[in-house]
């Protein structure tokens, strides 16, 4: 017996690929070597009689459509015609369609399959092609190249494909690409045995619901966070290094940000900037708040602050405050120190208590004895009272001040 109930059964299990689907194309192939017998029976007549058996019990609520080639004309690779376009009740058509076909010409099945897709719109809606073909691609087109293209810019779009009497391996990788690459089902029909395990593998498939895989987490680039110190004075200044890829802040904006432990809202941000000199990062310098607890440094990627790296730091409680005489002479030298836990960077100034332009300016640096030098400061030539503020870098942040009376020689404010 030839193989007619092999090919219907074939087409009987694609059609159990599609029972959720609206729309599908079938693609024939009616070149030149369908006229090839099976067990003395052309394989052209098989596919007309498995054609009729799967339309025979096609769903009326499913539309269909019959694309053929190599049907009109020898040696002409454009030889692809739309029978039928796809709409409802065209199940009952085919059969008539299809003993009208004459094998002649070559074998463009991609271009057949693209114009079949193309026919359902596959760029819009959901989609798929049924394709029973008995050869390779003979036009000069890639099989697996249209795959991968049909399924980047299809809406949901889906290939299946029935190697007819194609024996040779190296015959079926095209056939097959084409289906992989589409997430469809490459079947091979060729003897009985064959045919039974087809049938078993697609009723697995058609009884199987649809199981969504979760979603591919995105790819974070690798980096390594640095926080100089994580314990440090409230009110003091932390330095923030990035390391690693290369490549970080070419993907999206990467964020350094700064957050109280348990707050969804940062108190400090600055984006990740490349330096030219070093050909890494530059380090991001930021003011703590004069509060003390615990807080988190974080290195996020794009709108989303998809969590990259993320440091803890502590913030203490800590004394600051500026030491001066409480009364100097108009004129006079005096000598001022900043009373602190080291980690500090800023300015001294010299004002008017009642407002107005620094009179006096002493640069706060760390000293090998005590934590800070001592700052000379030349007081105003007019009597009255001032105050020394301490100024922290980088944004000018008052941490201490200290009140100083500036009399005339004789003692007393003029």
């Amino acid at each position: 017996m030839y193989n007619k109930t092999l090919l219907a059964g074939l087409l009987v299990c694609s059609l159990s690929f599609v029972q959720a689907e609206e729309r599908s194309m079938l693609v024939l192939d009616a070149s030149g070597s369908m006229w090839g017998q099976i067990e003395g029976k052309a394989k052209i007549d098989i596919a007309r009689a498995a054609l009729k058996t799967l339309v025979a019990d096609w769903p009326p609520d499913q539309a269909v459509g019959l694309v053929a080639y190599g049907h009109r004309q020898k040696d002409d690779c454009t030889d692809i015609e739309v029978l039928l376009p796809v709409e409802l009740g065209n199940a009952s058509k085919i059969g008539a369609w299809v003993d009208k076909l004459t094998p002649k010409g070559k074998t463009p099945l991609s271009a057949a399959v693209k114009q079949a897709a193309e026919a359902l719109k596959y760029t819009e809606e959901k989609a798929t092609v049924i394709l029973i073909s008995d050869g390779v691609e003979t036009c000069n087109l890639d099989p697996c190249a249209l795959g991968t293209e049909l399924e980047k810019l299809g809406v949901d779009f889906t290939a299946h494909v029935i190697g007819f009497d194609v024996t040779k391996t190296e015959d079926q990788q095209g056939l097959k690409c084409l289906a992989d690459n589409t997430g469809g089902k490459f079947i091979v029909a060729g003897n009985a045995s064959e045919l039974t395990t087809a049938l078993e593998q697609t009723a697995k498939v058609a009884e199987s619901p649809k199981v969504e895989e979760p979603p591919t987490p995105p790819v974070l680039p690798k980096a390594i966070l640095t926080v100089t110190p994580t314990e440090v004075l409230k009110g003091a200044e932390i330095s923030v290094k990035v390391e690693g890829d290369p490549d970080i802040a070419k993907t999206a904006d990467m964020h350094i940000e700064i957050f109280m432990l348990g707050k969804n809202t940062a108190l400090a941000h600055q984006y990740l900037y490349k330096d030219k000199k070093t050909g890494g990062y530059s380090i991001a310098k930021f003011r703590m708040p004069n509060v003390t607890g615990d807080f988190v440094v974080r290195l996020a990627k794009g709108d989303k602050r998809e969590l990259v790296a993320e440091v803890p730091i502590k913030l203490l409680e800590a004394t600051v405050q500026l030491v001066a005489p409480a009364q100097a002479t108009i004129g006079s030298k005096i000598e001022v120190n900043l009373e602190a836990p080291l980690g500090l960077k800023g300015l001294v100034r010299l004002y008017p208590q009642a407002g107005g332009k620094p009179l006096g300016l002493g640069y706060v640096r760390e000293d090998a004895v005590q934590n800070y030098k001592p700052m000379r400061f030349t007081m105003p030539k007019v009597a009255g009272t001032y105050v020394f503020k301490f100024e922290a870098a980088p944004d000018q942040k008052i941490l201490a001040e200290q009140v100083i009376e500036v009399v005339n020689a004789a003692g007393t404010q003029l």
